[in-house]
């Protein structure tokens, strides 16, 4: 299927970039939640690596992008597989779930912790007038705290222990994420689209109990959604992404059960916006920037972000 539809919407300026396309206008919006409203991918790479490491694997972004949307239990089978860990898929979820609640309490709304830790890193590289070359910068993506701390200190070769870096790591971290800033646009469209009378859902791989404990702090925005949809723990989600399923659900729950095609969908995942197309609906997608043009081809637009969302090419309420 096209990444572009044509519609009677009106001509705007597609992903191709020079090409005018049109889309097609749309009454509904689902939104998925991990690492599109809810900065949560980190999350669960540093619990997932914190898992894989006493057994001297490495959770790579080669096996975290063939994951990402999946379900809980999908997921866990995956992971043991890939990573060959000595335990079965039960056992996995148990020891996530666990190290997952205890985190996700934290967890802010889209949150822009990458840049904010790469900024600590150089300048706290800075003091030692040591790089952060990309290279490095790949090799400590996703790892844990103390991971991240060895990799730098051995392999840019600084003239302190691990134990020592890592310590004033951690007290930049305190220092600077308290004034984390919001990631741009996800707050905005959606009491944007709540405002104008919009009916939104959210559509999450993550299970009840998982929701109820990442959103505890943003319990007054998440009320703005007419339904959720929570695929984990939902009997009618029989398969999870890239299976429509999800999508199908949330969109027949709508009080004027809309047709796929009036629906569109905001993901961050290639194996949601898989689902999203299969279902008949168009896909927004806001990527990882290390998720690859191939992962990209079937979404209907890619954004850098939601900030760049434009609502009117979908014959939605513009921005004012």
């Amino acid at each position: 299927m096209s990444r572009l539809f044509s519609s009677s919407s009106g001509s705007v300026l597609g992903t191709a970039g020079s090409k005018m396309s049109t889309f097609r206008k749309v009454t509904h919006c689902i939104f998925d939640m991990d690492g599109l409203l809810l900065d949560t991918e980190n999350l669960y790479t540093q619990v997932t690596q914190s898992i894989a490491e006493p057994y001297g694997k490495t959770y790579t972004w080669e096996i975290k992008q063939t994951i990402m949307g999946l379900q809980r239990d999908e997921a866990a089978e995956a992971i043991v597989a890939a990573l060959e860990l000595p335990l079965t898929p039960a056992e996995y979820v148990q020891i996530s779930t666990e190290r997952i609640n205890r985190v996700m309490e934290q967890c802010q709304l889209m949150p822009d912790t990458e840049n904010i830790y790469e900024k600590i890193l150089r300048d706290l590289l800075k003091s030692y007038n040591s790089p952060y070359p990309w290279p490095t910068r790949m090799k400590v993506m996703g790892t844990t705290e103390q991971r991240t701390c060895s990799i730098l200190v051995n392999d840019l070769k600084l003239p302190c222990t691990v134990d020592e870096f890592l310590a004033r790591f951690r007290r930049d971290q305190l220092l600077h994420l308290g004034g984390a800033p919001l990631m741009q646009g996800a707050e905005r469209l959606v009491r944007h689209l709540h405002k104008h009378n919009i009916p939104i859902a959210l559509a999450t791989s993550s299970g009840a109990d998982s929701v109820e404990v990442k959103t505890k702090n943003h319990h007054e925005l998440f009320e703005l959604f007419g339904h959720k949809v929570m695929g984990s723990s939902d009997p009618e989600v029989k398969e999870g992404k890239p299976a429509p399923d999800i999508f199908l659900v949330a969109a027949a729950r709508f009080q004027d059960r809309p047709k796929p095609d009036q629906c569109l969908v905001f993901e961050d995942a290639p194996n949601g916006v898989t689902a999203a197309i299969s279902a008949g609906m168009q896909a927004v997608m806001v990527p990882d920037p290390h998720i690859q043009e191939d992962q990209r081809k079937h979404a209907t637009v890619v954004l850098k972000s939601l900030e760049d969302f434009r609502p009117e090419q979908f014959g939605l309420p513009a921005f004012t």
